[in-house]
């Protein structure tokens, strides 16, 4: 496995916990390497998904297809950030897929689950990963609900700034729930100011 990749793995959850991390040599043995080139999904929509995944490098998004089959995007996830089901019982909703070539540690979503009852610092960490997952959608859901498209898409450059350059306007637009017109004319004006 990449060693690098491992040591960023243990950090960030380390932070999570806001410590050492005792039990590492449990945790850490459930994770393995593995690689997506660009456009190669994790899971698509209708399949079962199973592994709890961490960024080490590359960014991910979550999409859904509307009832004209248009991408929605709801989410982008880059370096250090998790994605997870809550659930590997029940098919998914949306697909995950990713925009340029990514390194992933995924484990078993389900292992990782159960050592939760038995690793009171495992249980700490998913339970801090959570909320800020739920803070990060909370966010953006207020974000799209009370603020105009312009301060939508400053909003984007701030909290996203890696992704502004890496990402085709269409896929921020989709995200920011405006067209591909509107955002290069919001992207132009705040050039010119």
């Amino acid at each position: 496995m990449d060693c690098l990749g491992i040591e960023h793995l243990r950090q960030t959850f380390e932070s999570k916990l806001g410590g050492e991390l005792k039990t590492w040599d449990q945790l850490g043995p459930q994770f393995s390497h593995n690689f997506l080139h660009k456009g190669e999904h994790i899971v698509k929509a209708g399949e079962i998904w199973r592994d709890f995944c961490f960024i080490h490098e590359g960014v991910l998004r979550v999409y859904y297809l509307d009832s004209k089959g248009r991408e929605v995007n709801q989410h982008f996830y880059a370096c250090g950030e998790v994605v997870s089901p809550l659930s590997s019982h029940s098919a998914c909703q949306f697909n995950i897929q990713s925009l340029e070539s990514t390194q992933l540690l995924t484990a078993n979503y389900q292992t990782l689950s159960a050592m939760g009852s038995e690793n009171n610092e495992w249980a700490q960490i998913e339970l801090n990963l959570l909320k800020s997952a739920f803070l990060k959608n909370a966010k953006r859901e207020a974000r799209l609900l009370l603020a105009d498209a312009e301060s939508r898409y400053l909003w984007f450059c701030r909290e996203y700034p890696q992704l502004v350059k890496v990402l085709p306007q269409y896929q921020i637009a989709s995200f920011l729930g405006v067209t591909p017109v509107t955002l290069s004319r919001l992207k132009l004006n705040n050039i010119e100011h």
